[in-house]
């Protein structure tokens, strides 16, 4: 397996895998893939432009899972993390791990402050992923914070 992150050129790719992963869990994201099937090439683009912080697929050879971090919309020092995904039979097998600990370490590079999920309660294997990778939260938030906190 290997991680790969994406520029617009993968907007196919990127495209490809998220449409997989809504509609092999429906209720796991906060879009549908009613919607998302109606994005267009330069939409696909947009979204994987590097402003947009950054998009990683894992790959064993054809695309596995993927997340992504972007900026948060209301705190500019947080990285959101979000749809991460990966295929049932690929699960327990490290690739969400590493799909995590990638966009961490862009995050790192990059000088963000605190990285920021949101897990639904009822997620148990989730949280145990993000707790056992260092997030911390009670609540459906959880954060991990990239510099000490004063």
């Amino acid at each position: 397996m290997r991680l790969r992150r994406l520029g617009p050129e993968d907007w196919a790719t990127w495209r490809d895998i998220r449409l997989t992963a809504l509609s092999s869990d429906l209720e796991a994201f906060g879009s549908t893939l009613a919607l998302e099937r109606t994005f267009d090439e330069a939409r696909w683009r947009e979204l994987l432009r590097p402003e947009r912080g950054v998009k990683v697929v894992a790959e064993d050879p054809e695309p596995v899972g993927l997340v992504a971090g972007v900026p948060h919309e209301v705190n500019p020092d947080v990285l959101y993390l979000y749809s991460m995904w990966v295929m049932p039979e690929f699960r327990r097998r490290g690739v969400g791990e590493a799909l995590v600990a990638d966009v961490l370490a862009w995050a790192r590079e990059h000088g963000w402050a605190r990285v920021q999920l949101r897990v639904f309660q009822d997620n148990a294997t989730a949280r145990r992923l993000y707790a056992r990778l260092g997030f911390v939260g009670e609540g459906e938030i959880m954060d991990y914070p990239l510099t000490p906190v004063s």
